[in-house]
């Protein structure tokens, strides 16, 4: 018998060995594929993910109606179609005037450079040691136009990146309307697939994970929209021409996180110095600067009160990241995407201390009820017989 399960022991090690490494092959090569084919479809993965922010924005307004009886359906889609009208609405009302001045803006644009770099502008010293003025008076017509035109096959790749545009907005905008539609319905079933502790915790995390990027989302477009109103209503006052143009840039570019804003009182502050001189100028500078610090320190605080707050270094971090995986796109979704992963950690670990202590307390049970047992043991042997 000794003989025969020496035999074995070898055969069954050896079975156990080959399973394993089978196991770990095919999980090797099921990771592979996976990242392959994340790869190959990232641009399908980034147009569904701006979906799903869109749909986690406009969440609160579906919710809203269905409380007051409207169907769930119905709903969906008078919030889908009211964003995108209001959407195309603010495109048209803006485009038209904006298109218009962006036309004469660009006419005006060497008259500008002159005053702002010429001998008695603001920037001469820069004219001086880089040359500002002979380098723009070395570009011909013919050359702007060839870089804004280029040769046929660049034409034929803008005409290919257009359709790809518009096959991402009608792809986003179907994502967002479907998971406005049937969003509650399916995390209702994942819901259904869990249990006790489980369903609570995932009901808590699902809603704080809405809660910090829907808040974001529109956070940050409310405060895009103040801030291009403010500049509206300043420059209209002070009579700087270009005035939609140069606020709804400011508006744009105070999307983007971080250097956004700069961006935009930079380029303001110029053209108010160029068109408005010395005055106009300093007044522009410093009311970017107090808006900006307005912004940041109060503002924020008040459209950002229900949502996580990230350091600023975070911030910078994930947006440096945002822009190398996804250029301006990744910079836009890096910051709420950022604010849903430090939820969802937190959740976690509150989850994870919870079971500990969960644990803990049946170990105290358990330990109290055996020293209870182990106390009454001896009187029980003690005590007298019939």
């Amino acid at each position: 018998m000794s003989i025969m399960n020496q035999d074995r022991t070898p055969r069954m090690r050896t079975s156990e060995l080959m399973r394993r490494t089978a196991i770990i092959t095919l999980t090797a090569l099921a990771i592979v594929g996976l990242t392959l084919l994340v790869i190959q479809i990232r641009v399908i993965l980034l147009w569904m993910l701006v979906g799903i922010i869109l749909a986690i924005a406009l969440q609160p307004a579906v919710v809203w109606l269905t409380r007051r009886g409207v169907p769930r359906v119905l709903a969906a889609l008078l919030v889908s179609l009211t964003a995108i009208a209001g959407l195309v609405a603010v495109i048209v009302v803006i485009a038209m005037p904006v298109f218009l001045q962006a036309d004469d803006f660009i006419r005006d644009v060497p008259r500008i450079v002159s005053t702002v770099f010429g001998p008695d502008g603001h920037l001469h010293f820069l004219e001086v040691r880089f040359h500002v003025l002979e380098r723009l008076a070395s570009i011909k017509p013919s050359d702007v136009a060839n870089t804004l035109l280029g040769s046929q096959d660049a034409i034929v790749g803008a005409l290919t990146r257009a359709a790809s545009l518009a096959a991402a907005t009608i792809t986003i905008l179907t994502i967002m309307v479907m998971l406005l539609i049937l969003g509650t319905q399916t995390w209702q079933s994942i819901l259904a697939a869990m249990v006790k502790d489980e369903r609570v915790w995932a009901e808590r995390i699902g809603q704080n994970f809405m809660r910090s990027v829907g808040g974001y989302v529109r956070g940050n477009l409310a405060i895009s929209l103040v801030a291009g109103i403010c500049s509206y209503i300043l420059l209209k006052i002070l009579g700087v021409p270009y005035a939609e143009t140069l606020a709804v840039t400011v508006a744009i570019l105070d999307i983007i996180p971080l250097v956004g804003a700069t961006l935009g009182a930079i380029i303001v502050t110029l053209v108010g110095f160029a068109a408005g001189g010395t005055t106009t100028g300093l007044v522009l500078l410093v009311y970017f600067i107090a808006y900006q610090q307005f912004e940041n320190n109060v503002l924020q605080n008040v459209v950002y009160s229900k949502t996580v707050s990230l350091s600023p270094l975070v911030v910078f971090i994930v947006a440096l990241i945002g822009a190398v995986l996804g250029g301006i796109v990744g910079v836009l979704l890096a910051i709420p995407l950022a604010s849903a992963g430090w939820t969802l950690g937190r959740d976690l670990i509150a989850l994870r201390h919870a079971r500990h202590a969960e644990w803990d307390a049946a170990d105290d049970c358990v330990t109290t009820t055996t020293a209870a047992h182990e106390s009454t043991a001896p009187a029980a042997s003690t005590a007298p017989s019939d």
